[in-house]
């Protein structure tokens, strides 16, 4: 398969120019998804880890996902100024608009996380109140996994694992509440764990967001392809959907 097959959506045969610069924003929202899944995974492991060069590392990297957010509003104002999409086309311009909004907030997270780990360094510790951190990690495993099928599904305008994306978003839900769980035990065991039960709560909330919106691109696919807006439906209508 070509290079230009990959990156033009099935079934999109209208103008060769507005394919074009559709398969532009499709690139730079694809890769922005790839980054700031890096970004997520990198961060969760600083925190986890209280490890400061990743935490930098993933604060520097930032600058690059805020020039493909850029990129990504200049290529869709372009679409909208020169070729004034509708129906079906409007319906994927909307969706890769919608992305990138859920990407940037998905990175935002990540750099709270490397916030936190630098915030933690000076503090040095133990292996103790590295395993309180671990859940973070633990959350964040989950959530990437998550949003990589949910840019996967972008990708390919798949509804199928759009409604499997969607429907898992409950499943972060008690990921989230586990997490809270066992944080509660550290506390009650030793109240000086406050510190690290404090930041490990913030950290899995943080990625239970990540979550959020891997569910929100999931819904935005379906309503691109099948044109029912399903962001605030039931898990039963998001089965019919797919």
């Amino acid at each position: 398969m070509s290079t230009e097959e990959q990156i033009r959506p099935a079934g999109r045969h209208i103008l060769s120019r507005f394919d074009g610069d559709l398969g532009r924003l499709r690139r730079i929202v694809l890769d922005m998804g790839s980054r700031v899944i890096e970004q997520v995974e990198l961060a969760s492991e600083a925190l986890s880890e209280c490890d400061v060069a990743k935490a930098r590392k993933v604060i520097h990297a930032h600058r690059e996902i805020r020039d493909l957010d850029i990129d990504a509003l200049q290529a869709n104002a372009a679409l909208y100024a020169l070729h004034q999409p509708v129906a079906s086309d409007l319906r994927y311009v909307l969706t890769l608009t919608r992305a990138v909004y859920d990407l940037e907030r998905v990175e935002g997270e990540a750099v709270r996380l490397a916030d936190m780990a630098e915030g933690l360094y000076e503090f040095q510790p133990t292996l103790r109140e590295c395993a309180i951190l671990e859940d973070v990690r633990r959350m964040a495993h989950v959530t990437t996994v998550l949003l990589r099928r949910a840019m996967g599904a972008l990708a390919e305008e798949d509804v199928r694992a759009s409604v499997d994306v969607a429907l898992e978003g409950s499943e972060i839900e008690q990921q989230f509440k586990g997490a809270l769980r066992r944080l509660a035990t550290y506390l009650m065991e030793d109240p000086r764990n406050i510190r690290w039960v404090i930041e490990t709560t913030l950290g899995v909330k943080a990625m239970e967001r990540v979550g959020d919106h891997a569910c929100s691109i999931a819904r935005n696919i379906i309503y691109s392809v099948t044109g029912r807006d399903v962001r605030h439906a039931s898990l039963a209508s998001l089965q019919q959907a797919g």
